[in-house]
C-alpha cells in the first residue's frame, strides 16, 4: 500500500483514502440532519407560526400558510435531490424559516388575549416556541456549513470526478449575499402578502415590481453556488464563471505543484493570478509547469499564466483528493 505524506499533517504518515471516507461519513450525518430537523418544522415551529397567524385575517393566514408549506415542501424535495440548484434553494429557505419564526414569536398573542371562538392552531407552549426557534436556527447553521455545499456540488459529478466548491469573496459573502437575499424574498412575499391583507390595488403592483429584482436575485445565488473546482483523470478543472470565460483544465503533467500558497511571494516565484477574489481562508496555489493562455473576464485579449491563487471552501480535503490522484503537493 502507497503511504504518503500531506503537506500539512505535520509530518504524519497516511493512507491515500482514508481522509476522504471520513470526510464523507460526516456529511452524510450532516445531511440526514437537516433533513429530519427540516422534516419536524411542522410539528417544532408550526405551531407558534399557526398561534400567529391565528390572530390575523383569514385572507392572510390561508395565503402566508399556503406559502410556509410551499416553501417548506420546496426545502424538503431540494434536501431529498442534491444538486447545485437545491443547494441554493435550501440556502435561500433556512434563513426564511428562522425569520418566519422570529416573526410568529413576536407577533404570537398570548391565549387570554385571543378572541372568543379563536384558538392557536396548535398550541404552542413555551416550550414548543423555543423548540421551533432553535430547529430553525439549528436549520440555518447547518446549511451553511461547507460540509454541505460539497456534499451537493459532488453530487452532480459524472464518472471519476471530484467537485469541490469555491469559497464566495469576502464582499459579497458579508453584504452582498444578505443584500440579494433580502431583495429575493421581499420581492417574492411582499406583493402577495400585502395583497392578502387588503391591498387591492397595491399588492399587485408591488407583486409586479418584485418579482424582476427576485428573480435576478435568485439567479445571482444559483451562479454563486455554480463555482468549483472538478478533479477529473486528467487533471483539474477551473469551473468560475465570476473569473474565467469557460472551464478550464489544468492536466496533470502541466502541474508543477499544488499546495497552500505563500504569506509572501519570494523573487524566484512566478507572479500570480489571484482568483480568491479576497475570500478568507486557506488560499491554494496552482503553480504549473509553463504559462497557460486562460481568457479571464474582465480581461482581454487571453493572458499566459504560471501560478493560480484558489480558495476551495475546504482546502484540506482539496490536498487529499489531489494526493490521491498523484497531482504534485507543494
Amino acid at each position: 500500500m502507497l503511504i504518503q505524506r500531506h503537506p500539512c499533517g505535520m509530518g504524519q504518515e497516511r493512507k491515500p483514502g482514508d481522509s476522504l471516507q471520513a470526510w464523507g461519513v460526516g456529511e452524510r450525518a450532516l445531511i440526514w440532519c437537516l433533513r429530519g430537523l427540516w422534516f419536524s418544522l411542522p410539528w417544532s415551529a408550526g405551531g407558534v407560526i399557526g398561534d400567529a397567524l391565528a390572530a390575523t385575517s383569514t385572507a392572510f393566514a390561508r395565503t402566508s400558510a399556503a406559502g410556509v408549506w410551499a416553501g417548506w415542501a420546496l426545502g424538503l424535495v431540494a434536501l431529498l435531490i442534491p444538486s447545485a440548484s437545491s443547494l441554493t434553494a435550501i440556502r435561500f429557505l433556512a434563513p426564511a424559516a428562522l425569520a418566519a419564526c422570529c416573526w410568529a414569536m413576536s407577533a404570537a398573542p398570548s391565549p387570554d388575549s385571543l378572541a372568543v371562538g379563536v384558538e392557536p392552531a396548535l398550541g404552542a407552549g413555551r416550550a414548543a416556541t423555543i423548540l421551533g426557534a432553535a430547529s430553525a436556527s439549528a436549520i440555518c447553521v447547518l446549511s451553511a456549513l461547507p460540509l454541505l455545499g460539497r456534499r451537493f456540488i459532488d453530487a452532480m459529478s459524472y464518472g471519476d470526478e471530484r467537485r469541490l466548491p469555491l469559497r464566495p469573496p469576502a464582499g459579497v459573502l458579508l453584504l452582498g449575499l444578505p443584500v440579494t437575499w433580502a431583495v429575493t424574498l421581499g420581492g417574492l412575499t411582499a406583493g402577495p402578502l400585502l395583497w392578502a391583507a387588503g391591498g387591492n390595488l397595491a399588492g399587485p403592483l408591488l407583486l409586479g415590481l418584485g418579482l424582476p429584482p427576485a428573480f435576478l436575485g435568485m439567479r445571482s445565488m444559483l451562479a454563486l453556488a455554480r463555482r468549483w473546482l472538478v478533479f477529473v483523470p486528467a487533471g483539474i478543472v477551473l469551473h468560475d464563471g465570476f473569473a474565467a470565460k469557460a472551464p478550464t483544465l489544468f492536466r496533470r503533467s502541466q502541474i508543477a505543484s499544488f499546495g497552500p500558497a505563500p504569506a509572501v511571494r519570494g523573487p524566484d516565484d512566478p507572479p500570480a493570478t489571484d482568483l480568491s477574489a479576497g475570500a478568507a481562508g486557506l488560499v491554494l496555489e496552482l503553480r504549473l509547469t509553463e504559462g497557460l493562455q486562460m481568457k479571464m473576464r474582465g480581461r482581454d485579449p487571453a493572458q499566459a499564466t504560471e501560478s493560480l491563487l484558489l480558495a476551495p471552501t475546504q482546502a484540506r480535503l482539496a490536498l487529499d483528493i489531489a494526493a490521491e490522484r498523484r497531482i504534485p503537493l507543494g
